[in-house]
């Protein structure tokens, strides 16, 4: 697939820290980038290496699907069960779309660290149009255990 001039700076960013005695591997599916001590070094916030991706803010579901980035799915699944059982539990009306920013926050800065991994890997991208329609069919399954949590405490 086609890296965009900005996505290949963030690469090209990635790969002179890597040149610098950097490592970089996946934890618990988010990307861990260490200094050649050993020593964690945060990917994200406002001195991140390599910035910010909008895309990977506003379209995670389609850009985590197309590097096959399957981990994406269960931190919503997660997310989104956890946000359920806590609006049941102190019966808060917590909203989706903060769970979505935060989620978007995340995979911004994550994201060109996990393009880095998958193109270093060799995966095989999806195109895009397959993986827009694939991650809104994967987002929506991966939303259904909180949306049965949702619907039994309505019940109750």
């Amino acid at each position: 697939m086609a890296i965009s001039l900005q996505m290949q700076k963030r690469l090209d960013k990635i790969q002179a820290l890597i040149d610098q005695g950097y490592t970089l591997e996946k934890s618990y599916g988010f990307p861990v980038l260490k200094t050649s001590e050993g020593k964690a070094k945060p990917v994200g916030g406002f001195k991140a290496p390599t910035g910010f991706s909008w895309i990977a803010f506003f379209f995670p579901f389609a850009v985590c699907t197309q590097i096959r980035e399957w981990s994406y799915f269960y931190v919503v699944g997660i997310f989104s069960i956890a946000i359920s059982i806590t609006t049941a539990i102190f019966n808060i009306d917590f909203t989706n779309a903060g769970t979505a920013a935060a989620i978007g926050v995340m995979y911004g800065f994550n994201y060109p660290y996990l393009r880095y991994l998958s193109n270093k890997k060799g995966t095989e991208e999806i195109p895009v149009l397959a993986s827009i329609i694939l991650g809104i069919v994967l987002s929506i399954i991966c939303a259904i255990p909180s949306i049965i949590i949702d619907a039994v405490v309505g019940i109750s």
